[in-house]
This record gives C-alpha cells, structure tokens and sequence, in this order.
C-alpha cells in the first residue's frame, strides 16, 4: 500500500527538519501577509471573508475596500503560506503517527492525517485561485465565483480542523504512552 512508504520516507531526520522549517516559513509568511491584509483596509474579518458565499456581499467588500491591489498581493503570498502549512501538517502528522506501533490503525491514521495537510494546501490554492478571479473584476464577477470560493474554503477548513484536533488527541494518548 502507498501509505506503507511514509513509515521510512522522508526519513525521520528530514521530517524534523520540514517541520522546523515549515513551521519558521509560516510565521515569516503570516506576518507578511497580514500586513498587507492589514494595510489593504479589507472590511470584514478572516472567517468572514473565506466563509462568505454571497457575491453581492462580496463585491461590496471590494467596493469598501482601501486598497485592492494590496489585498491581492497577500492573497498571492498566501499560496507560499500553504505549502509551509501544508508542508508542517505532513511532517507533523507523520511524526507523531510514527510514534505508535508499525501495523495499527493509530499510525495508518497518522499517514492519511499527514496527506490531508496537502490536501488542504491545494483547496485552499482552488479557494484562492477563485478569490483572485473575483478581484479581477472586483464589481463584475459572478456571483457563483464566491460560493465556489466559500466551498472550498469550507472543506479546508473541516480538513485542517479534523487534522488539529487527531494531532492534540494523538500528542496526548503518546504522551501517556511514554512514546
């Protein structure tokens, strides 16, 4: 089974060094990001505006917003952000589902855990891809653009959300297993 070559590979020595490295990338790239979010003058918050289905809601935004070409540009920078998150869940979940014993379920559920953290990277890319659309017209687009943007939002987000919580769960159930 495919799943069986993440038991060895990336060797436990790389998958240390992706998790540090990703986990730097994300903290350098959020910051730069939100600065132009910040700066852009959007006028609804993170949730909302991935969320948010409703085009003419949309279009308004963009209306109100300061400076759109700034918020295009952090919604570029946002396609580095996912492959360092993507990047970060692959490797942690595959740390922590190597800490469990090699045939149980537990360490199979690391393996498809660590291949959602991509998984949600790419929706998130389809969601962006959607958004960017949208601000090349930003009073024009159509309408079906944000419920399409808003889906794939939604599914990133119960990916990254299921993810999240196997992660704690499985730190904690290793933790008291002395792994």
């Amino acid at each position: 089974m495919i799943l069986d070559k993440l038991t060895d590979t990336p060797s436990p020595k790389v998958t240390k060094r992706l998790m540090i490295c990703s986990f730097i990338g994300i903290l350098i790239m959020y910051g730069m990001m939100g600065i132009f979010f910040f700066s852009s003058g959007y006028p609804a918050d993170f949730f909302t505006s991935q969320l948010l289905s409703n085009g003419a809601a949309l279009k308004d935004h963009y209306a109100r917003t300061a400076n759109i070409d700034l918020y295009r540009i952090g919604q570029i920078l946002d396609y580095v952000f996912m492959v360092f998150y993507g990047i970060l869940i692959f490797s942690l979940c595959l740390n922590i589902g190597r800490k469990f014993e090699e045939d149980s379920k537990i360490r199979k559920s690391g393996y498809i855990m660590a291949i959602l953290g991509p998984t949600a990277a790419i929706l998130d890319g389809c969601e962006n891809a959607f958004i960017l659309a949208m601000l090349s017209n930003p009073s024009g687009f159509p309408d079906i653009w944000a419920t399409i943007h808003s889906i794939f939002a939604l599914i990133k987000w119960i990916i990254l959300v299921s993810v999240i919580l196997w992660a704690l769960s499985m730190s904690i159930l290793a933790k008291r297993r002395n792994f």
